[in-house]
């Protein structure tokens, strides 16, 4: 049954996922029909040099609701997340991986939960489907981070539902990875209430590397920790707690 009066944004962003992007997109029309009385997909293709925007513009041709925007040259994970968000129209806005990560049962509860705080994060619950050297970094970013702002959250970049209009109001500074984790911090800065969800990660079923690992990517988390730091020596936020389900 759909929730009444509840719309959706879905930002899906894209680098060379030529194998994994109708997944994404069929996960997402599933889960949104099931939940929202509205919805639209913002497809952000960022540079892609393979077929990516081919399938994305032959979606598009069968269902009204699917948009793409390119970029001319890859700009990064964040970068693609803000060309997404300032074209959102609908009351709630959430973004997906382009990589299929999540199939159309995890992102279906996930989306069950939209309107019960302000904010609905996520965290893994199979943390072994990822390599150990990325759950050990994951690990202790999400410690660091907890550690500075003195909170218990489970995970910092997962799935995340936030309203259309408080996003598209803030400033996000990160254009890499670390963006989720500043959307989050500057939600709780704001007062917002939150809900963490648990769900299930499967890694790139259609195949590609990850590209978490690159340079320029691991660079952009260690500015981004540095200007979390900034944000708590330059002033404090209160965080009300996790609502209990």
């Amino acid at each position: 049954m759909k929730i009444n009066e509840k719309t959706v944004s879905i930002i899906i962003p894209a680098l060379n996922e030529e194998g994994n992007i109708q997944g994404s997109i069929d996960s997402a029309i599933y889960a949104a029909e099931k939940y929202f009385s509205d919805y639209e997909i913002i497809v952000v293709n960022d540079g892609s040099t393979d077929n990516t925007l081919g399938i994305v513009e032959d979606n598009i041709k069968t269902n009204n609701k699917i948009k793409v925007v390119s970029h001319t040259e890859p700009r990064g994970f964040g970068a693609s997340y803000n060309t997404g968000r300032k074209n959102a129209k609908m009351i709630y806005c959430v973004m997906i991986h382009g990589d299929n990560a999540f199939d159309k049962s995890t992102l279906s509860n996930f989306f069950s939960y939209t309107g019960k705080a302000d904010v609905i994060c996520s965290y893994i619950a199979n943390p072994e489907a990822r390599s150990k050297t990325r759950q050990i970094i994951s690990a202790i970013y999400t410690k660091l981070l907890n550690l500075i702002f003195n909170l218990d959250l489970r995970y910092f970049n997962g799935l995340q539902i936030h309203q259309t209009e408080w996003l598209k109001n803030i400033e996000i500074k990160s254009t890499g990875f670390g963006f989720q984790a500043e959307l989050l911090i500057k939600a709780f800065r704001d007062g917002k209430s939150y809900v963490e969800v648990p769900y299930i990660h499967r890694e790139r079923p259609g195949g590609g590397a990850t590209k978490i690992f690159k340079p320029k990517n691991i660079f952009s988390v260690v500015r981004t920790i540095l200007y979390f730091i900034l944000i708590k020596l330059n002033s404090g936020f209160s965080i009300k707690h996790e609502i209990e389900l």
